[in-house]
């Protein structure tokens, strides 16, 4: 029974591999002999035909790479080990997880998780992380004073369900965060205004997501996602802290349509609503997005033709019509090229903002942004084995975009200078984005994994206003003109596995709103240059210890302006799996 096991799963998985890629990466033959096994078939043959049992396999949580390598397939794919090809169990036996990291800075992260039920049609699970941090950070200007407290803490709960039936897949979790945190950013000099209060947030979340299986004649999906959220920053009575409810619904529908062993074309459209509703005099947020689009898909190509049309209150009443095309054709069995074209809103709610930082005063929504053409083109080649090259290029034009600086005075009355606020603050203008990069990725060599992705930026920013007034020579403020991203993995022993992170990002840019000396001015930032280092140690199938090195050249930067990270720190614990 154990060997005809094994070759049904052989048969999956191979069946598997070829439908994603024409070029199969493992290539054997396998004879298998069926084991003897009586049983009580074997006395009544007369009666009765032989019959195979089953095994109940719970089906595997398969991701397939979205790149098709060679003989050397890229990073993305997570390859096994010679003597587990065909012969691992292809799904996790473990029901639960813990982890915990502690270092300096009083920086600590853990997380818990138990599967509650796990079987091939019904997952329930539960999962809590905590990510905080409690520590003086001093700042890079040279002021009095030279640093401050920084505190962050975040804990997230979430109850998480899915079924599948055989018609119709089910997701469903219900979440909670609670988050709390201090403006611990530069004052330059000035009096404190939040005083290193423990602000917060709180975020009810609850998703119900119903998508059909795949079928020939009509497949339909939808969702459903409500949070509730709720800002406390201070006792500061001359403010009203947002809070409110957004709710996310969309459905969708298509038809396929021509399909052959080689293709698979449907037309379809999707809509959505995405909608905001803030306490108080706030405008609200409320977007419709009706999507209808046409896609072809081939063994080696794909194109996806439609378009949005978008309907928003939000103030004012906007109708606006933008592309939505996605292509792709491998001119080669390993390379292809690729281009996106879209554009539309970004909504900037407060949940957005709130992901791009807490540190920005929630007293009233950001402004949404809206892109007219958003367009990325490049072309991947994979013909020499062990390497991967990426050439990528892009064009994006926003209205309203913003950018956040430091609060610093803001004006009142034409010329009168309110209180220092060390908080952010969002600025709009119009922004035009181009830029260009490369990636190359080997693994050549079987235990290195490694990976360098450059991107070169160009900005042209207008009518950029501050302070209701025009900035004569704006910016793209906090965004960088150069980038650089390396990762590399090397396992040095089936065991044990180091990594190693380094990004760079330069040429950025904020803008002095009354910081000091009462100027307006642009101010260039320092560079950030952060290099990590890791190791991961596997002592059992359970049990692991890792250590992480961060900053360890222990440069001096900001991440927003006023707000700087942290210096050299280094953290380590352990994962255990039950």
């Amino acid at each position: 029974m154990r060997k005809i096991y094994i070759l049904i799963t052989a048969l999956t998985l191979s069946a598997g591999i070829s439908a994603q890629t024409q070029d199969s990466l493992l290539r054997r033959q396998m004879e298998l002999e069926r084991e003897f096994n009586p049983t009580l078939l074997d006395a009544d043959k007369i009666n009765s035909l032989p019959a195979l049992r089953e095994p109940a396999v719970q089906k595997a949580n398969t991701n397939y790479s979205n790149w098709a390598g060679r003989i050397a397939p890229p990073l993305e794919i997570a390859l096994p080990r010679p003597g587990d090809i065909m012969t691992e169990i292809p799904y996790s036996l473990k029901r639960g997880y813990l982890f915990f990291n502690a270092g300096n800075y009083a920086n600590l992260n853990g997380g818990l998780g138990y599967r509650l039920v796990g079987n091939e049609k019904h997952n329930l699970a539960f999962s809590f992380l905590h990510n905080s941090t409690n520590s003086d950070i001093n700042y890079v200007q040279e002021t009095d004073p030279a640093g401050n407290n920084a505190y962050f803490m975040d804990n997230l709960g979430k109850l998480r369900y899915n079924h599948l039936a055989e018609t119709v897949k089910l997701d469903m979790h219900i979440s909670y965060l609670h988050s709390k945190f201090n403006y611990y950013g530069n004052t330059f000099g000035n009096t404190r205004f939040f005083e290193n209060e423990k602000n917060s947030l709180g975020v009810l979340n609850a998703r119900v997501g119903l998508e059909s299986v795949e079928n020939n004649l009509l497949n339909y999906r939808g969702f459903i996602d409500f949070n509730n959220f709720n800002t406390k920053r201070s006792e500061i009575s001359s403010y009203d802290w947002m809070k409110g409810n957004q709710i996310h619904a969309g459905v969708g529908f298509d038809k396929p349509f021509g399909a052959s062993s080689t293709t698979s074309n449907k037309i379809g459209v999707d809509g959505s609503i995405l909608t905001a509703i803030y306490n108080g005099d706030n405008d609200n947020y409320f977007l419709i997005n009706a999507s209808p689009y046409i896609s072809f898909n081939g063994l080696n190509r794909h194109a996806k033709l439609g378009a949005d049309v978008l309907f928003l209150t939000a103030g004012s009443t906007k109708i606006r019509v933008v592309p939505n095309v996605d292509l792709q054709y491998g001119f080669t069995d390993y390379s292809s090229v690729y281009a996106t074209i879209h554009g539309g809103f970004d909504h900037n709610t407060l949940l957005d903002m709130m992901d791009e930082s807490r540190y920005f005063m929630t007293i009233e929504p950001v402004k949404p942004s809206f892109s007219h053409i958003d367009l990325e083109a490049g072309f991947k080649i994979g013909e020499l084995s062990g390497f991967r090259f990426d050439i990528f290029g892009g064009y994006k034009k926003t209205d309203d975009e913003h950018f956040l600086i430091l609060n610093g005075r803001d004006v009142f009355g034409g010329d009168a200078f309110g209180p220092f606020i060390e908080s952010l603050k969002p600025i709009y203008g119009d922004l035009t984005h181009s830029f260009i990069g490369g990636m190359i990725q080997s693994n050549i060599w079987s235990p290195l994994n490694i990976s360098l992705r450059l991107k070169k930026n160009f900005f042209e920013a207008a009518n950029v206003i501050s302070n209701e007034s025009e900035i004569s020579d704006p910016k793209a403020y906090n965004k960088p003109g150069f980038e650089t991203d390396v990762r590399a993995s090397l396992e040095i022993i089936p065991d044990l596995k180091i990594t190693l992170n380094y990004y760079f990002a330069g040429d950025r840019w904020t803008f002095s709103d009354n910081l000091h000396n009462m100027e307006r001015e642009n101010i260039k930032m320092d560079n950030i240059n952060d290099l990590n280092l890791g190791a991961v140690y596997d002592i059992s199938d359970s049990f692991s210890l890792n250590v992480k090195a961060n900053n360890i050249l222990s440069q001096k930067y900001d991440i927003w302006y006023g707000y700087p990270a942290q210096g050299i720190n280094v953290a380590g614990g352990f994962t255990f799996k039950f």
